[in-house]
């Protein structure tokens, strides 16, 4: 009898009171917790991770494709209702508009009248083949060339006049007919986020 009582005493004190087992439990609920946050931080931080990073690849083509444009744009002169040649550009704070070669797979060879402009939190690209002294000849086309744009400035460098008493300076609006600015800045902001300048020479080049 004292050897029974002795075994049964030992397999009470082997095992596990309910206080344990809920303590336990407890336990695990909190590590099990601990560890889902942490695997949730990482995944959220890597996504956010892989959004800056698409995003920052857009700006960069976007980037590069008006730098290209802007770069190859030409000085090209039509007459006004006067007859007098002026230079086919626009320069204002919210758009610009000049004449370039397009690139191939939006737009057949030749000369093309580019207008760029901010609609709907997108960066536009409105194009028609250029023919001088009609502006409006051919059929416009547009591309969306950057999205989430909240806020777009260009701004435009250089003398409006071959006799310009006045040094170089940034101006908000281009309103020479008679040279196109030495330089062009823009100024964008991303999904409320300021981005990097962009600014571009443009090439005198042969007149036309």
């Amino acid at each position: 009898m004292a050897t029974m009582v002795k075994c049964t005493r030992n397999r009470r004190q082997t095992g596990f009171t309910l206080l344990e087992l809920v303590v336990a439990i407890t336990l695990m609920g909190l590590v099990l917790v601990v560890l889902y946050s942490g695997l949730r931080l990482g995944l959220n931080s890597w996504e956010g991770g892989e959004q800056r990073a698409e995003a920052t690849n857009r700006l960069r083509l976007a980037e590069e494709f008006l730098r290209r444009q802007l770069a190859q744009s030409m000085t090209v002169r039509s007459n006004d209702k006067q007859e007098k040649p002026v230079v086919v550009f626009i320069g204002q704070s919210d758009r610009i508009e000049f004449v370039a070669p397009m690139l191939a797979h939006l737009g057949q060879s030749g000369l093309y009248r580019v207008r760029i402009e901010l609609a709907h939190n997108q960066m536009q690209v409105r194009f028609r083949p250029y023919l001088p002294n009609n502006p409006n000849a051919g059929e416009e086309r547009e591309t969306m060339l950057l999205e989430g744009v909240s806020a777009v400035e260009w701004a435009y460098f250089g003398p409006e006049r071959d006799d310009d008493p006045e040094p170089p300076r940034w101006r908000s609006d281009w309103i020479s007919t008679e040279r196109r600015p030495r330089l062009v800045r823009l100024n964008l902001t991303l999904q409320g986020e300021p981005a990097p300048d962009l600014v571009v020479a443009l090439a005198e080049g042969p007149r036309r």
